[in-house]
């Protein structure tokens, strides 16, 4: 019996690894009792330090924070709006209860200790305080708002005064210098209306006029004031404009003839204009008031810091204490610690060192060399190679397993001999239809990409296409207007005529001609502008469909139209872009039949790239500071010439220049020297499929940093030269292919 059950030990992994397992079980049994052990004395130490240190300094704390915040609360209730003050009180009550309810428990903690009453005793001043800060904040917004009354009313008597004022004054004037008290009026004798009373009268409004212009900003000067010690010289200043106002008054009674009713008139609106000032609860009073409010909010806001202060102090002194004794705790706690430690430690030692062992002899000779020797012969045969051998020795789980995994191999070869030849026939039609998928997918993306460039570029021209329409816009209203001028001439001149009766004398024929001449100029031009703005919308529209027919085109035109639209876009992009444009056209060249939309996409394409050339060496001149290079001036040179039975167009700019190793991709697609905001490597490859479909090409002349030419040649009859897209027979020729594989 014994026999069996040592082979059974001996060979049988799971059973030594039971009682491995058991053995570290006893261990970690004994090494946890010693720790609990060792817990329950430091935990004696921390109940001490918790039950009493902690709470003192936490609640110590809270109420430090507490009190920070009920001091920062006043200052937000000194600078709340009306709409916002019931909020913010809502706030500070809750904040006053919690501070309230830590002052308790810190009573509590601390008992009747003399540092606990004087935080309490501040602690509640501060509240008393807020409670002011609330009543006098509210008193403030009731002063602001009988202000802001008082201001409207004093603006409705100054809107009463001023017309009044003007209108007498002009009167009086009116009647020294014409005798006419109006203009329907009998005129008085010179030596009654231009006499020394009128003049006074005149004088005594300009007084009055002058004394309500002052009462009134002394008025508006006090809801202004910062200074309670600026409104008695205020008050003072306006009762003295008062009395002027009265002396006025009472001279133009005295000055005013015939029983006149201007004194009356003007003493009732210059009566509410000093009772204003001198009634009760004026603007003198609620200034006076409001920065009294101001004075005590910023004393109490002044006294809650000193008492917030005093407060953190103390705090700091309670936390001090707290700490001694809290750090008296932690030094019997470190060396119930350290005498655990020792113990722990050793106990680790010899634990380890079981399992150094244990892994050694059990789990790394007997276990895992042995598995993964087989992990290593499983992912062999999952590669696909299942000529290997397995060594199935031994009467263990492994060897039992290595045996598993042999039966295995040999009926994986069986079958992968029966199921080779369907299994490459399946995936290769997977494969195929795989193929085909991404295909479609990438002849529909390809296309999308080509529509955004074409919808990018044409929203670039968008600025350009609003300053070109705009010329002939202003072409057409400029000569409308003069049109109109000269068409009422010619109505005036048929006039004459009709009234003289007699068309030989009155009749001035050079001068109809003339109109008429200058009418039909007028009106030719207009024609022309406004075919120019048509012509421009129409090419935008058929820009954004793309294609187009073939029509017989002026390139010269074509080129400097598009080279105005690129350059206005670009300078409503960059309002520092900066270009001179040369151009010098053949006029020998005539027109060809092109499809005018895709050749006027090229040449703003190639434009567009010089215009951004030139600019960025303007960058890099300013950025280097190079004073030698300061007159460099971006340039721009358009030129078509006739060169035997081929046209060429040269745009050529004076920029960064083309690296050389850019040269042989700048047609690729999606290839671009630009940052990746700025372009997306289409615009020259679409250009180069539109010029060869119609029978020319694009050559580059360029030096690095210098210059950049672009030359476009095209045949004089592209339509007969025109090369036909066979990319899409070609890619159904090679689907068919793909199909019949």
């Amino acid at each position: 019996m014994l026999s069996k059950l040592w082979n059974r030990i001996s060979t049988q992994i799971s059973t030594q690894l039971y009682i491995s397992y058991a053995g570290a079980v006893v261990l970690v049994i004994i090494i946890s009792l010693m720790a609990l052990f060792f817990l329950s004395q430091i935990g004696k130490v921390q109940q001490n330090v918790n039950e009493k240190n902690i709470p003192e300094m936490t609640s110590a704390f809270a109420i430090a924070q507490q009190t920070a915040m009920l001091v920062a609360a006043a200052p937000r209730l000194t600078a709340s709006t009306p709409e916002q003050f019931s909020t913010v009180v809502k706030t500070v009550d809750l904040q006053a209860d919690a501070f309230k309810t830590q002052l308790s428990v810190m009573m509590e903690n601390q008992g009747e200790s003399e540092q606990a009453r004087q935080i309490q005793s501040d602690g509640v001043a501060i509240i008393q305080n807020i409670e002011r800060i609330k009543l006098l904040v509210r008193e403030r917004f009731d002063l602001r708002e009988s202000s802001l009354n008082l201001r409207d009313e004093l603006q409705g008597i100054q809107s009463k005064i001023t017309p009044i004022m003007i209108n007498e004054i002009d009167d009086q004037m009116f009647y020294l210098m014409t005798g006419h008290r109006s203009l329907d009026a009998v005129q008085s004798p010179r030596s009654v209306h231009f006499s020394e009373p009128e003049f006074l009268i005149y004088r005594r409004l300009f007084e009055l006029r002058e004394a309500a212009v002052v009462a009134s900003q002394l008025l508006a000067t006090t809801f202004v004031v910062t200074e309670a010690a600026m409104l008695q010289p205020l008050r003072e200043r306006f009762e003295a404009a008062a009395g002027s106002t009265s002396r006025s008054l009472d001279a133009l009674e005295k000055y005013e003839q015939d029983g006149g009713d201007l004194h009356d008139q003007l003493s009732g609106i210059f009566e509410d204009l000093i009772s204003f000032g001198r009634r009760e609860n004026n603007g003198f009073d609620l200034r006076s008031r409001e920065l009294a409010v101001d004075d005590e909010l910023s004393a109490l806001l002044l006294e809650n810091q000193a008492l917030g202060i005093d407060i953190v102090a103390r705090v700091e002194s309670v936390v001090n204490d707290s700490s001694v004794a809290a750090g008296e705790m932690a030094s019997k706690a470190a060396a119930i610690t350290t005498t655990s430690t020792k113990f722990l430690l050793a106990f680790n030692i010899v634990g380890i060192s079981g399992a150094i062992l244990l892994g050694w002899l059990l789990v790394q000779r007997r276990l895992i060399r042995r598995l993964e020797k087989i992990s290593s012969q499983m992912q062999e045969m999952a590669d696909g190679n299942l000529e290997i051998t397995v060594d199935t020795r031994g009467n263990d789980e492994i060897a039992q397993l290595a045996k598993a995994l042999e039966v295995f191999r040999y009926n994986a070869l069986e079958v992968q001999r029966l199921n080779l030849v369907e299994t490459l026939a399946s995936q290769l039609q997977e494969k195929n239809e795989e193929l085909a998928h991404t295909n479609e997918e990438l002849k529909r993306a390809q296309d999308q990409i080509v529509m955004r460039e074409k919808l990018a570029a044409l929203g670039q021209l968008t600025a350009g296409v609003a300053h070109e329409i705009k010329n002939p816009m202003n072409f057409i209203m400029n000569f409308s207007e003069v049109s109109q001028e000269l068409l009422e001439e010619l109505l005036e001149e048929l006039a004459k005529i009709e009234a003289s009766g007699n068309t030989e004398e009155e009749y001035d024929s050079e001068l109809v001609d003339e109109v008429a001449e200058d009418l039909t100029g007028n009106l030719k031009r207009i024609h022309e502008h406004g075919t120019r703005a048509n012509r421009i919308i129409t090419d935008m529209l058929k820009m954004g469909r793309g294609g187009g027919e073939w029509q017989p085109t002026d390139l010269n035109i074509l080129l400097n139209e598009h080279a105005l639209l690129a350059f206005h876009s670009a300078r409503a992009t960059d309002s520092e872009f900066q270009l001179e444009i040369q151009e010098d056209y053949a006029p020998d060249i005539g027109e060809i039949v092109v499809q005018p939309q895709d050749i006027g996409r090229v040449f703003l394409n190639l434009v567009t790239n010089a215009c951004y050339a030139a600019d960025e060496k303007r960058k890099m001149l300013a950025a280097a500071d190079d004073e030698s290079k300061k007159d460099y001036q971006p340039t721009l040179s358009l030129s078509t010439q006739l060169v035997g039975d081929r046209i060429e167009v040269h745009v050529r700019d004076n920029g960064t220049g083309i690296p050389e190793s850019a040269l042989e991709r700048i047609f690729n697609p999606f290839y671009t020297t630009k940052p990746t905001d700025q372009g997306t490597g289409l615009g020259l490859s679409m250009s180069n499929d539109i010029i060869r479909q119609h029978g020319g090409e694009i050559r580059v002349e360029t030096e690095e940093g210098e210059y950049t030419d672009m030359i476009v040649v095209l045949p004089l009859d592209p339509v007969a030269n025109q090369v036909i897209d066979t990319s899409e027979e070609s890619a159904e020729d090679e689907d068919s292919a793909t199909d019949s594989a």
